[in-house]
């Protein structure tokens, strides 16, 4: 029996052997004649070997008891939710900021307003002041002044010069300033506003 067996298998191994070949064989051929379908040749193209036929593809649609599609967008929904409140809770947050950042820019920009008009007008009180000094220096303003104080004009004056030896010479003729006139009567003056 042993023989028997030996003789199938190699049979069987023979019968193998040469079934691969020929499928090599086919598949060279049928690669050949793609390769030469690919390209168009005028007049008639000969095929050898067995044609390969693909399976025409078509749409299966689900049966009727299984679940459509729509579960799993509602099952999605529930995922998105926490983004789409994270992306509402950003936007809002953002916007809430800029208009904070934006009263805040008015409230500084109202500020320095009122700041540069008070700046102008103590400008403006200081070039007053100035001007009041500078007319006050006037020489005629000093004597009108010193007038109303009671202080008279001097005439010529005298000079004092002392000599090497410790005497002092007089020089020039000193007069006596004038009496200053009365002050008006006391009693014909109206009374100060101030007193």
């Amino acid at each position: 029996m042993s023989a028997a067996r030996a003789a199938s298998t190699r049979s069987a191994s023979r019968s193998t052997a040469s079934r691969s070949t020929a499928a090599r064989t086919t598949s060279a051929r049928s690669t050949a004649a793609r390769t030469t379908s690919t390209h168009p040749r005028t007049g008639t193209t000969r095929r050898t070997g067995p044609v390969h036929v693909r399976p025409q593809l078509r749409l299966v649609t689900a049966p009727v008891g299984t679940p459509t599609r729509p579960r799993r967008a509602a099952a999605a929904r529930p995922r998105r939710a926490p983004f789409v409140v994270l992306l509402v809770v950003l936007i809002s947050a953002t916007a809430l900021g800029l208009l904070a950042l934006n009263t805040a820019i008015a409230v500084d920009s109202l500020r320095a307003s009122q700041q540069k008009a008070a700046n102008t007008e103590l400008s403006q009180q200081v070039d007053r002041l100035e001007q009041q000094v500078t007319t006050a220096r006037t020489p005629a303003q000093l004597a009108a002044d010193a007038a109303a104080a009671g202080l008279v004009p001097a005439d010529t004056a005298g000079h004092l010069v002392l000599g090497p030896d410790g005497t002092s010479v007089v020089r020039g003729a000193p007069v006596p300033a004038p009496a200053p006139e009365p002050a008006p009567d006391a009693g014909a003056a109206p009374a100060p506003a101030g007193g």
